[in-house]
């Protein structure tokens, strides 16, 4: 992703510090709610497919 020369960092606060120092207190994640869609449409299509490294071997 490109950004423009003078970007400038804003201070985290109000209501997103409080759930960033919660997520980072819970050692989890802050996403937003497309990215949890995405996430959850990911790992649907991941368990629904058998797993490439496994094969049906008889013994």
């Amino acid at each position: 992703m490109k950004y423009p020369f003078h970007t400038e960092s804003k201070p985290v606060v109000g209501q997103e510090a409080k759930q960033l120092l919660t997520a980072l207190k819970t050692d989890s994640a802050m996403t937003t709610p497309a990215a949890e869609a995405m996430r959850k449409r990911i790992l649907a299509r991941r368990t629904a497919k058998p797993s490439y490294g496994q094969k049906n071997v008889k013994v």
